[in-house]
């Protein structure tokens, strides 16, 4: 009742002054911590050799229950049946058809379609579930009008694609300063007209040497695509905000609650880098001493609702817990925290909603050192004890 109250408040002030529902939660939330009651259905990878994961980059569920993870090392999709039996991977690395380079996500399209999606030049290329290729598709815009860039992160809901990416937009003439261009662009399934929104522009700095995390900041990897053509946005750095738009870049609300941001440690402050580097070779990093207040969102179509993770549910867990995600409505209300009962069996991980009241866990990410943070020497490599990925299907009870 409390949060219908505010609800139609602030919806009679918004009609008053023609701003967006704002519902910023001080309570906690409704239905307190429940965390999930877990089901291991299948498990791929780690010590049994059959199938190895290089580096996965994202995970996708289908309406029968097959699972497609993306690696972005090897180059491929590993498939898997419901009952977790591989059944062969799609796409190879290369610049033939069907082959991909720098990959970055997958999506499952209309007519059995998978595409994967290539980092640079960003496109998607088009798969029959039997892995033939059929063609290659710009969501981010066609290399041959110009619109030459990096892809970064890639989703499709309801037949709506849409892809956040980032250019360089240089002067040689020095009449307008360079910049990095960053947007989400959304678009039908034959990426016909991509409509470029949210976009964003950063100074590059004159000696392409100096990195500034602040400046820099992005919703790459902190949006989702929900029904009805809405995305699900952290639009803020220092605010935990989630911002809804309609596919035409329309602020329809925004969500959120109390949240006090998470110190970094001086070992995290070294670990920061850029996702995409579009400057050259950094010499000087200038980090902030807090991290983002969102790290990562998704959307629930089992239930219809927003899941957020930020960075103390990310980084600060009690032993026994992987994760704790934040669970909103669609309209913004905050129900409930969620952690994930996984701690006691891995260290480190990484979380998928697949549908079907499935979760996938990426088991060994902390293992991954072929990222931007990695070490150039050899030294550097003989102190990490690289443990094999693993991934593992659960069922949410």
């Amino acid at each position: 009742m409390r949060f219908l109250t505010c609800l139609c408040l602030l919806l009679l002030s918004s009609i008053a002054t023609a701003e967006v529902p704002r519902v910023m939660d001080t309570d906690g939330p409704a239905l307190g911590v429940r965390p999930l009651e877990l089901e291991e259905l299948w498990r791929a990878g780690g010590e049994d050799e059959t199938v190895l994961f290089g580096r996965v980059v994202d995970v996708v569920g289908s309406g029968d229950g097959t699972v497609y993870v993306m690696d972005n090392q090897l180059c491929h999709v590993s498939v898997f049946a419901p009952d977790g039996e591989y059944l062969g991977d799609l796409g190879r690395e290369g610049d033939g058809p069907g082959e991909v380079r720098q990959p970055i996500g997958v999506v499952l399209m209309e007519g059995g379609l998978v595409g994967l999606g290539s980092g640079f030049p960003g496109r998607v290329i088009c798969l029959n579930a039997d892995g033939t290729p059929t063609d290659s598709r710009f969501p981010i815009g066609e290399p041959a009008d110009g619109d030459i860039g990096v892809m970064i992160s890639l989703q499709f809901v309801d037949g709506l694609l849409g892809a956040t990416g980032g250019r360089l937009v240089l002067d040689p003439s020095g009449q307008s300063d360079n910049h990095a261009e960053r947007f989400l662009a959304l678009c039908d399934t034959d990426c016909a007209t991509p409509l470029r929104i949210l976009q964003k522009n950063t100074p590059l700095d004159p000696t392409g040497q100096r990195y500034v995390e602040r400046e820099d900041y992005y919703i790459d990897r902190r949006w989702a695509l929900g029904p009805g053509g809405l995305v699900y946005t952290a639009m803020t750095r220092d605010a935990y905000e989630i911002s809804v738009y309609d596919r035409t870049g329309e602020l329809q609300r925004v969500f959120g609650r109390d949240y006090e941001p998470r110190k970094r440690t001086d070992e995290d402050k070294e670990d920061v880098s850029p996702i995409i580097n579009l400057v050259g070779r950094i010499e000087e990093t200038v980090a902030e001493d807090h991290d983002p207040c969102v790290s990562r969102v998704l959307y629930d179509f089992d239930e219809d609702r927003v899941w957020v993770l930020e960075p103390h549910g990310a980084n600060d867990q009690p032993d026994g817990i992987l994760e704790t995600w934040d669970v909103f409505t669609a309209e913004g209300e905050y129900l409930r925290r969620v952690p994930i009962p996984l701690g006691d069996q891995m260290n480190d991980g990484t979380c998928y909603l697949v549908g079907g009241r499935r979760l996938v866990v990426i088991k060994g990410t902390a293992s991954d050192f072929g990222g931007d943070n990695a070490g150039d020497g050899e030294e550097d490599l003989e102190e990490i004890e690289i443990e094999p990925l693993e991934v593992i299907c659960y069922r949410i009870r």
